[in-house]
């Protein structure tokens, strides 16, 4: 059994990690698919495109930032 972790990303802007406060393990993350999302960051107040492929698993302070990424097809942006 994997232990579940949160899936994090950068704010390009700021270097800044953010957390989406969506947990899984890492069996799952390996699984993901390149999945695209345009996102308003709560770093730095910009709109980004943030993908998959830019995340990883970590475990955030409670200082990190948090927003909720919708991991649906954007039908504008391409996908895998």
């Amino acid at each position: 059994m994997h232990r579940a972790s949160i899936l994090m990303v950068r704010c390009p802007n700021t270097g800044h990690e953010l957390s989406t406060g969506v947990e899984m393990d890492s069996g799952t993350f390996v699984q993901l698919p390149d999945i695209q999302s345009r996102v308003k960051c709560p770093a730095c107040g910009h709109d980004h495109i943030l993908s998959t492929r830019e995340a990883w698993l970590g475990d955030p302070a409670p200082s990190v930032p948090e927003f909720t990424w919708l991991f649906i097809n954007n039908r504008n942006l391409p996908n895998d």
